[in-house]
């Protein structure tokens, strides 16, 4: 994680490219607060440079004890790169679009984040920032070179994932503001292609 701070934080500033949102909040798997998924830093860096003014890593961690409810801050940059971790039990709902808000709030009140847009239009009549939720979905990749057995047990696990509930609505994210990113799974990249280049007669590289 500490290797992508500088470069989230010059994405941030960085003007010339398009403000995704006010507030980015990615779903972690992560259980060390000190480590962040490539997949993540893929989706804000690379695929489509995702600018926001704060960017949110939120995990979430089921214990055994199965009416625990409770959370933790960890602020990595301050206003600009937070963590929120959810301990809950496994009997617990996981209503983390509901609980993320009550987070916000309590930090607000505490005067630890300030959630003004900062637009400058709506940053001077006080009005909150939008908040995006991004979460990540793998398929298999056509790039793939795997043997027929594990192609078909590879693709039934896709369909069974596909037919079961989605991430978002685990999670109890509320659709009107999450975006569902897919990214590849390439568990056996192509290890040689054999590709011919040829030319046509009349060509000009002929």
């Amino acid at each position: 994680m500490e290797h992508y701070i500088p470069m989230i934080q010059e994405l941030s500033n960085d003007k010339t490219i398009p403000k995704y949102a006010t507030h980015l909040v990615y779903m972690t798997s992560a259980n060390n607060p000190k480590e962040i998924e490539h997949k993540i830093m893929y989706s804000i860096l690379n695929k489509k440079p995702k600018r926001a003014d704060i960017y949110w890593f939120v995990h979430v961690d089921v214990l055994d004890d199965p009416y625990t409810c409770e959370y933790s801050v960890e602020h990595i940059i301050p206003n600009d790169i937070i963590r929120v971790e959810f301990r809950l039990g496994f009997r617990m709902e996981q209503r983390v679009n509901l609980m993320f808000r009550k987070v916000v709030e309590e930090l607000v009140n505490n005067k630890e984040v300030n959630i003004t847009s900062r637009y400058e239009s709506l940053e001077k009549n006080n009005v909150v920032g939008d908040f995006q939720f991004i979460v990540l979905e793998k398929y298999l990749s056509q790039d793939n070179e795997l043997p027929f057995f594990e192609r078909i047990v590879m693709k039934l696990y896709f369909w069974l994932k596909e037919i079961s509930l989605g991430e978002e609505r685990g999670f109890g994210l509320d659709p009107s503001n999450v975006t569902i990113e897919k990214f590849p799974l390439i568990a056996a990249p192509v290890s040689k292609l054999n590709l011919k280049r040829v030319y046509y007669e009349g060509s000009d590289f002929e």
